[in-house]
């Protein structure tokens, strides 16, 4: 719609965030990934493709694990802000932060969220968040550790637990993992869609990294069979 996007997205760039190696990768066909412009522009397509049959009822069965209390939750990884603007619907009173490596996706999130007064986004960089220790009621992640590598997921997944306050909810929407539906799945959406980290992730088991993170309470709910809910507490 005229926006130039890339103008737009490096005002948003914060010169302090540094960009992980693993970053640079191509994602999705890209070249450059994330940080380039592209990627903000065709991502919401390309997401819809992922996300078969719905991505409203996936993104919406994310936020009901949320519980309805909190007042202050922090989306990882938000890209465009599709799963932060349904958090935001469901818990209207509460405050929602969303962040992003991509100053490109920040700014997308941001066009996309004028008419909600109760989300912010800001460019981060999610190993090393810009927050205070036990700073929120729950902290998400949709779609994210499947692009990072495991070494990333975790020092990701310990952050989460330094800022998520004493009983905190970490909520973790994203493929699943271990059976062969769930392998097939995930090589098909290496391949299609140039995934560099999906074959570390599904051979992996991103509750065992909870609590090596040093969560508690850890649960998975099947969604769809090809996705899954996770869910670790704070304690």
């Amino acid at each position: 719609d005229g926006v130039d996007v890339q103008a737009e997205g490096d005002k948003l760039a914060n010169p302090a965030v540094v960009y992980p190696d693993y970053y640079k990768q191509d994602f999705h066909s890209v070249e450059g990934g994330y940080l380039n412009k592209d990627a903000a522009i065709t991502y919401d397509p390309i997401t819809k493709q992922i996300l078969v049959p719905n991505e409203e009822f996936l993104r919406n069965e994310t936020a009901s694990a949320i519980p309805a209390d909190a007042k202050t939750v922090l989306d990882l990884g938000c890209g465009t802000g599709t799963a932060t603007r349904a958090i935001a619907k469901r818990l209207p009173a509460a405050h929602i932060t969303g962040i992003d490596l991509s100053p490109y996706m920040v700014f997308a999130a941001q066009l996309k969220a004028k008419s909600l007064p109760n989300i912010s986004f800001i460019q981060a960089n999610a190993e090393q968040l810009p927050f205070e220790d036990n700073s929120f009621d729950v902290v998400t992640a949709s779609l994210l550790f499947h692009e990072t590598p495991l070494d990333a997921a975790l020092n990701i997944m310990k952050e989460a637990r330094r800022v998520l306050k004493p009983n905190g909810k970490f909520v973790v929407f994203d493929g699943a993992q271990g059976d062969a539906l769930a392998q097939l799945g995930g090589t098909i959406s290496s391949s299609l869609f140039l995934e560099p980290y999906a074959e570390e992730f599904l051979s992996s088991n991103l509750l065992n990294l909870m609590r090596e993170a040093g969560f508690s309470k850890e649960e998975s709910r099947p969604l769809l069979v090809i996705y899954e809910i996770r869910t670790a507490i704070k304690v």
